[in-house]
């Protein structure tokens, strides 16, 4: 079950890299229409990735199991 989760977390954080990569390529592109929405989404895109970022790697840390010396 944790692979899943960590492939979910992947796909999510890459498609949101993807699209926050499109959407600021538009912003810095665009005319006066949409320049303000696609700024928006770029950021927001960039927060889901910094988030699924964390869960990915923050899930990974300690798991190891410990062997103390007394055992």
């Amino acid at each position: 079950m944790k692979s899943l989760k960590d492939a979910l977390v992947l796909i999510v954080g890459l498609a949101a890299l993807g699209f926050g990569g499109y959407k600021f390529y538009l912003f810095v592109n665009a005319n006066e229409q949409h320049g303000a929405a696609d700024m928006w989404w770029a950021i927001g895109c960039a927060v889901v990735f910094f988030v699924c970022g964390l869960i990915y790697f923050l899930g990974r840390v300690n798991k190891e199991e410990e062997i103390h010396i007394t055992q």
